[in-house]
C-alpha cells in the first residue's frame, strides 16, 4: 500500500488561487470580445431606423407616376429611395410594392422591402422584410415576416417582427431574435435596441455563445 502525504494548506490555497485567477481571466476575455461585437450589432440592428426616416419622401404617393387605383388603394410598383447620408455614404430602399390606404392616408404598407446603408470603410447593412408598414402620423415602421439584416462585417439578424420608432430613436422586437457573427451567437426572447443603436438590451430566455479568438 502507497501513502501519500496530505498537500500542504499553503500549496492547495495557491492552486485554488491560480485556478480562480485563470477562469477570471478567462471571463474577462469573453466579456472584451462581447463588448466588441454588440455595437456592431448594434448598429447593424439600428438601419431600421434610416428605413423609417427616408420612406416619408414616399408621400403624398398620388404626387409620383406609375401609380394605379385599387380597391387597397394607391398602388406604386417598384418605389425606390436613394440618396446620401453625408461622407459619402450612400443609401437605397426598395420595395416591390407599396400601398397608400385611402381611409388613411397616413398609412404606407411595403411588401418585400429592402435595404442597403454604406456604413463607411466599406462596410455595408442591409435589411429585408417580406411586409411592413410605416405611419407618417406616429412615425412608427412596423417590420413584419421574415426580417433579415447582415453586414459585411459578418454579423446577420432574424426577427421575426419588429417595431422602429423613429420619434423614440428605438428598435423593439418581442418575437426573438437570433444573431451570429465572428464572434458568436446570441438568442432572445426579446431585444430593445435604445439611443439609436447605443444601447442593446435583451432579455427572455437570453443564452450567448463566444467563439473564442482565432
Amino acid at each position: 500500500m502507497d501513502a501519500r502525504a496530505p498537500a500542504a494548506p499553503g500549496r492547495t490555497q495557491r492552486f485554488a488561487r491560480q485556478r480562480e485567477e485563470a477562469r477570471a481571466t478567462a471571463n474577462t476575455r469573453r466579456v472584451r470580445r462581447l463588448r466588441v461585437a454588440l455595437p456592431a450589432v448594434g448598429g447593424a440592428l439600428a438601419i431600421g431606423l434610416l428605413v423609417a426616416a427616408v420612406l416619408p419622401k414616399l408621400f403624398p404617393l398620388g404626387a409620383l407616376a406609375g401609380l394605379s387605383l385599387t380597391a387597397d388603394g394607391l398602388v406604386m410598383n417598384a418605389p425606390r429611395l436613394a440618396g446620401h447620408l453625408g461622407e459619402g455614404r450612400r443609401y437605397e430602399v426598395v420595395a416591390e410594392r407599396a400601398v397608400q390606404s385611402l381611409f388613411t392616408p397616413s398609412r404606407l404598407s411595403l411588401e418585400r422591402l429592402d435595404a442597403d446603408l454604406d456604413m463607411g470603410e466599406g462596410e455595408r447593412v442591409t435589411m429585408h422584410a417580406d411586409a411592413a408598414v410605416y405611419d407618417t402620423g406616429t412615425e412608427v415602421l412596423d417590420l413584419a415576416t421574415g426580417v433579415a439584416i447582415a453586414s459585411t462585417d459578418g454579423n446577420e439578424a432574424r426577427l421575426d417582427a419588429a417595431t422602429v420608432d423613429l420619434k423614440e430613436g428605438t428598435v423593439r422586437s418581442q418575437e426573438g431574435v437570433d444573431i451570429t457573427s465572428p464572434r458568436g451567437t446570441i438568442h432572445a426572447g426579446r431585444v430593445d435596441i435604445l439611443d439609436g443603436g447605443a444601447l442593446i438590451r435583451f432579455s427572455g430566455g437570453v443564452s450567448i455563445t463566444i467563439l473564442p479568438a482565432s
